[in-house]
């Protein structure tokens, strides 16, 4: 099945996860609820068709959103609340006013961060998987330099949800430092009609974006067109995406 599909069912199911939780269904839950009823609560027939949900309960599994406790019951983990992102009221009222200028930047300047989150991370998801499945521990497979650069910025970024893997605790530069290290063994193989010194040139453009979305700047006209051709060079060149 198309990734996309997957992730249309696996958010198809969080909906109804939903659903359940606002009825009082208390956890741990269990698989047929979702799929078919609970407490004469049924699901339109058409749409039910239409959802993979072994594929879609795989990929929250996967996600960390659902945690398995048996062939039939799961509770909540603690991604479970990323895959539907809360709806954030309007700002409260501040001692002074706000200035149209900036709040019309704010809009336009979120698509950037939108997409810059997305690539960073599908990055770091990508450079996990493709070294666990060359090595037993791929951790170990890490340069000294990286796996000292995660270290000082779990302690810089504590915060925030459990991560996926210690790569989140990674930047751009070392992203790129990881793929150098493990070109030949692994990722020539990965990616399709790019070199990787052309690659280290999007990534080196894409790191100058993403510097000044970072510190709060607006990026030109020209500058958001070229950030998003950057990205989109990259992830179409992975094969894992053209496939």
């Amino acid at each position: 099945m198309e990734k996309y599909a997957v992730e249309v069912s696996a958010t198809k199911i969080v909906e109804r996860i939903k659903h359940l939780l606002g009825q009082g269904v208390q956890i741990p839950l269990k698989k047929t609820w979702v799929i078919t009823d609970f407490g004469g609560t049924s699901w339109v027939t058409r749409k039910s068709a239409a959802i993979d949900f072994g594929a879609g309960f795989d990929y929250l599994h996967r996600c960390r959103a659902i945690k398995v406790i048996d062939a039939e019951t799961f509770e909540l983990g603690p991604y479970f609340e990323t895959l539907t992102p809360p709806k954030y009221p309007t700002p409260p009222p501040f001692p002074i006013q706000m200035d149209r200028q900036i709040r019309n930047e704010a809009a336009n300047m979120q698509h950037c961060y939108y997409w810059i989150y997305i690539f960073e991370n599908t990055l770091r998801n990508f450079i996990g998987d493709s070294l666990s499945a060359k090595y037993e521990n791929w951790y170990d497979a890490l340069s000294e330099k990286v796996k000292k650069n995660i270290e000082r910025n779990k302690k810089r970024w504590p915060r925030g949800i459990p991560p996926r893997s210690p790569l989140e605790f990674t930047e751009l530069s070392i992203l790129h430092t990881t793929i150098e290290k493990e070109w030949d063994n692994v990722f020539k193989a990965k990616f399709e009609g790019i070199s990787q010194a052309s690659l280290k040139e999007s990534l080196d453009r894409i790191e100058e974006f993403r510097s000044t979305i970072a510190h709060n700047r607006m990026l030109a006209e020209e500058e958001s067109k070229a950030f998003y051709n950057e990205i989109k060079r990259v992830l179409s060149s992975i094969k894992l995406f053209s496939e």
